[in-house]
């Protein structure tokens, strides 16, 4: 079983990437290159990554969002339910400023989504008190931690009072299960703090866009990568790490192949158990710890 813990649906751009032609989308002012040219108009459709997993062997991917697409949840939730089999969704909530937040993830969970994804870069450009201890965004996490399902977070770039503020979730609810996106996004920052939250025994790391976050003038097989890899799986275990692309704007500088054969094919140092965790056997593990 491969999976794909970390993939971006979008059948129309609807957040702050506003779409213009041939892969390009303007942000604040600005036009610029997120997505191959071919992806034109600008646009993530479920049946194109399917296209692309089927290509490399992905038996199944993580849908996960946030605004730089826009709200999802309806393309999610429909590629959830057509096929069942490959894909696995994460709610979106926006800037957590509804009174209702609450109810709306119970309404998502119940529709078929696994758990709840926060970007904070993205969440706090839509209101910038966001916080993992704030009232309102506290009455999320309750109603997460009652119906025990897993959080996932993109902490780039995430100051420590943000990993403070997290460690402090965690002790509070006790159901709730952390998903750490790219590992807490290296390089930047106090990156190896950001990391290090997943040390708690309720965590999990995915090793999505690594490639172009470490070494973003590095070609396949991507080297910074690879030791990082290796310094995850040997900080964390493999059976806390999951393998993850970031697709589609990740395909600007690797094919969705490469970005699956530079851990299954140039990781050498991994077992062939530690492998098979990476791959797909962490993620299944938490699919099946739901509940």
């Amino acid at each position: 079983m491969v999976v794909d813990a970390h993939a971006h649906i979008a059948p129309r751009l609807t957040g702050f990437w506003k779409p213009r032609r041939y892969g390009r989308v303007a942000d604040e002012g600005v036009e610029r290159q997120v997505l191959p040219p071919s992806f034109d108009p600008p646009a993530s459709p479920p049946e194109v990554l399917l296209g692309y997993m089927d290509d490399a062997g992905v038996d199944r991917a993580f849908l996960v969002q946030h605004h730089m697409y826009g709200d999802q949840n309806a393309a999610v939730l429909e590629a959830v339910r057509r096929w069942p089999d490959r894909f696995v969704g994460f709610a979106y909530l926006g800037a957590f400023d509804q009174d209702d937040a609450a109810d709306r993830l119970e309404r998502l969970i119940a529709g078929g989504m696994l758990g709840l994804k926060i970007e904070v870069a993205s969440t706090r450009r839509l209101r910038a008190d966001f916080r993992f201890d704030g009232e309102r965004e506290w009455r999320v996490f309750e109603r997460l931690d009652r119906l025990r399902r897993p959080l996932a977070v993109d902490l780039i770039p995430s100051p420590p009072e943000d990993v403070a503020a997290l460690r402090r979730l965690l002790d509070a609810f006790p159901q709730i299960h952390l998903i750490n996106c790219h590992v807490g996004g290296p390089p930047k920052g106090d990156w190896e703090g950001r990391a290090l939250l997943a040390s708690h025994p309720r965590a999990w790391v995915d090793l999505a866009a690594l490639p172009f976050l470490l070494g973003p003038d590095e070609e396949y097989p991507f080297p910074s990568a690879i030791r990082f890899v290796r310094w995850t799986v040997e900080t964390f275990g493999a059976d806390r790490v999951m393998w993850g692309t970031d697709y589609p704007p990740t395909l600007l500088r690797a094919t969705y192949r490469q970005l699956l054969e530079y851990v299954r094919r140039r990781c050498d140092f991994l077992t062939e158990a530690q492998l098979a965790d990476v791959l797909g056997g962490t993620a299944e593990r938490l699919i099946r710890s739901v509940g």
